[in-house]
Order: structure tokens, then C-alpha cells, then sequence
């Protein structure tokens, strides 16, 4: 081969690489937040050097109650957290990826937040209570019907946050279709609002919807098994946090702090 034959041939590889070198992004997996931390967008909606985390749950989500020790560690170095202990509606929920528990899982309600740096937090909390026949409870106080539940908690969401939380909350579970073609809200039952928590900065935005199973996949179980042995659960469990005291059965609970406190990093 010549040297003419062989510089004619380079140049028409190199057209070829960068056609792949600008492809490959597209049949990259995109990782989407469900059930796991992701990076959703590079955008810093605080719009200045803070991080600002934002959770969006019920009162008796027993994901959200899952969620809410972690959040309790991470945020403790941030500021002073008022919280009240609380046990989720009683529901199946996962102990393996085979097994379910029917119980109520221990959490904490998260009633106001004093920062001590640049992190702030939002605990926003849609619904209080749903009912087996056929009701739901807004924290008001007011009765809806299941039909209702997830426009009232979009009309209400709309006012209670930043358009931005609103429009990522919307595409990533209303939008997207994440099983059998059907997004994320209308898979409850019934159909709602997944708990949620975002978490923006100058580096970008993280959101989980759901609670983390990368981190452990039987956490709502463990919780609710902990509650049936435990009398006063989640007052019990938030003293052990407070003492340093986690018992290792529960260690995912400080593993979960770790994650979302890596992440607020991240975000700075």
C-alpha cells in the first residue's frame, strides 16, 4: 500500500470516529432518579452559592418514614431540625426482593428547619393519611375522595414550591413512563405523589423518588419488623440517631445520612 492509498484511507476513518465518538452518548443508559440518586440536571436552581433540599412526602408514606432518618442525620450538620416521631399507614412494603411485611414503618415528620449554613432545607407534605375505603386526608384536615388525590396534591404542590420543583416532579412522575409503559405517580394505590427529595446546587441537581435501594433494598421492611418488636418505635430510634447509637441491624439508617450527605457536597 501506498503512502497516498494509506493518508486516503486515515481520512476517511476519521469522519467515521467522530460520528461514533458523538453517538455513543446516545445509547448511553440514562439514569433516572427511581429508586436511586441521580444527577438530573446541571443546573443550580438556588440560583446563588446555597444548597437548597427539598422533601416531598405524606404523613403516612412508609417510604418517605424510610427516607427520613437519613435526612435526619445528613441535615443535623447543616442546622436544627424540630421533628415528630410518626409511624406510616400500614401497608406491604419491601423486606427482600421476593418478600413484602404488612406493617406501619417508624419515621419522623419534619415540622421546620433553622440553618447554621449555607444548606436549607423544605419538608413539604401533601396528604396526611389514606384510608382503605376509599379516602384520603389532607393535612388541613379536609376529606377527598381517591379520585382526587393526585390533581389536589399537583394544585397544591404548585403553590407550596419553586415552579422548577414543580416541572422536575412533573416530568419525572407524571411525564415518564417508568413500568409498563406508566409513570411513576399513577403506579400507587391509589394513584399519588411519590415521596421525594431534590437537592440543588452550584454543581448541579440530585433527586430520589422513592427511598434509596442502592444503599438497602429492604429498608421500609426492616423499619416496620423494628416496630413490631419496639414499642414506641420512632421516638425510640430517633434517641439511638441522637445517642450515636444505631444498632447494626439498622446501620442502613446512618448509611443512607452518608449518602444524602455526600450528595449535598456534591451539589456545593
Amino acid at each position: 500500500m501506498n503512502k497516498r492509498s494509506s493518508k486516503k484511507e486515515f481520512l476517511l476513518i476519521i469522519p467515521i470516529i467522530v460520528l461514533v465518538l458523538i453517538m455513543v452518548p446516545l445509547f448511553i443508559p440514562h439514569k433516572e432518579p427511581f429508586f436511586q440518586f441521580a444527577k438530573v440536571s446541571n443546573e443550580n436552581y438556588a440560583g446563588n452559592y446555597s444548597v437548597q433540599v427539598y422533601f416531598i412526602s405524606w404523613y403516612g408514606c412508609p417510604y418517605g418514614g424510610s427516607d427520613s432518618w437519613g435526612l435526619y442525620i445528613a441535615l443535623s450538620n447543616y442546622g436544627q431540625l424540630n421533628v415528630t416521631p410518626n409511624y406510616s399507614d400500614v401497608e406491604a412494603v419491601p423486606l427482600t426482593q421476593n418478600q413484602t411485611v404488612v406493617g406501619a414503618v417508624p419515621g419522623l415528620i419534619f415540622n421546620s428547619f433553622a440553618p447554621k449554613s449555607i444548606v436549607d432545607f423544605h419538608p413539604i407534605y401533601l396528604l396526611n393519611r389514606i384510608y382503605p375505603n376509599g379516602t384520603a386526608l389532607l393535612p388541613n384536615g379536609t376529606m377527598i375522595p381517591w379520585s382526587k388525590i393526585l390533581s389536589v396534591e399537583l394544585n397544591e404542590l404548585k403553590k407550596e414550591v419553586p415552579s422548577w420543583v414543580y416541572n422536575l416532579i412533573y416530568e419525572y412522575q407524571i411525564q415518564l413512563p417508568y413500568e409498563n409503559g406508566e409513570p411513576i405517580a399513577e403506579l400507587g394505590n391509589p394513584p399519588h405523589i411519590a415521596s421525594t427529595i431534590i437537592i440543588t446546587g452550584p454543581r448541579g441537581t440530585w433527586m430520589l423518588i422513592g427511598y434509596d435501594q442502592q444503599v438497602y433494598y429492604g429498608a421500609p421492611g426492616v423499619l416496620a419488623l423494628f416496630a413490631r418488636q419496639n414499642p414506641y418505635a420512632p421516638l425510640l430510634l430517633l434517641e439511638m440517631i441522637q445517642q450515636h447509637n444505631i444498632p447494626p441491624g439498622l446501620s442502613f439508617i446512618y448509611e443512607e445520612g452518608v449518602q444524602i450527605n455526600d450528595i449535598i457536597l456534591k451539589a456545593m
